[in-house]
């Protein structure tokens, strides 16, 4: 196990400062991981109970004609999407899009919580330990599963309303078009994760073996 560095346990202005801004980061976290679940859950429930369904929407609109009433000239201009809330869906739509919005909540929980869990190591007399680092790596692979299956989930209830608001007659290449603009980014993230769970565990062991070899060694000097 990794002892704490003197930038922690240190008694200087520098010590304290470190372990004041590591103590905010942790409480940051920690009631971002809360506020996130609590408001995520309320808004879910108030879409369930409301019938309404919030979703971001790729869009094949083009700029009005008056985007460019001042002196300068618009060559070519277009939005690619819009925020809408929906209602008289289907019940696989809902039944999707809030799968979609439970899957994501739950991913930004875990970011979350690894924050807190990498703060609180940090300010423990013993730093660096096994569950440290599966801690970290548990929640990488769950920010990556949660991220893939939110990323396709919100894809298919995107297409599924651009379906059902397009009229029939006007074909799927109307102003809502079947497509989906996903977000990558908790993905990334999640890798990020998990290498630096891999990369705490690589270091605890190289210090355990180490602290072996002193130990080993200790009479022989």
């Amino acid at each position: 196990m990794l002892e704490r560095t003197d930038q922690l346990s240190g008694a200087g202005w520098s010590a304290r400062t470190t372990r004041g801004s590591v103590w905010v980061i942790f409480a940051a976290s920690a009631l971002a991981g809360v506020v996130i679940v609590v408001l995520g859950t309320l808004s879910i429930v108030d879409s369930l109970t409301s019938g309404r369904v919030a979703l971001i929407l790729t869009t094949s609109g083009r700029l009005p004609g008056e985007a460019d009433a001042g002196s300068a000239r618009i060559v070519e201009g277009a939005y690619e999407s819009a925020t809408v809330v929906l209602e008289n869906l289907s019940g696989g739509t809902v039944a999707v899009a809030t799968s979609a919005a439970v899957i994501g909540l739950l991913t930004q929980a875990a970011v979350c919580g690894a924050i807190a869990l990498l703060a609180w190591w940090l300010l423990r007399p013993s730093t660096f330990s096994r569950s440290l680092s599966l801690g970290i790596a548990l929640a990488g692979g769950v920010l990556l599963i949660g991220g893939i299956l939110s990323v396709g989930l919100g894809g298919f209830a995107s297409w599924m309303a651009a379906t059902e608001l397009n009229d029939p007659a006007a074909g799927l290449d109307g102003f809502w078009p079947v497509s989906a603009s996903p977000n990558l980014a908790p993905l990334m993230l999640g890798f990020v994760l998990l290498l630096v769970g891999l990369a705490l565990e690589a270091g605890e062991k190289l210090q355990d073996d180490n602290s072996q070899l002193r130990d080993d060694t200790a009479g022989l000097v």
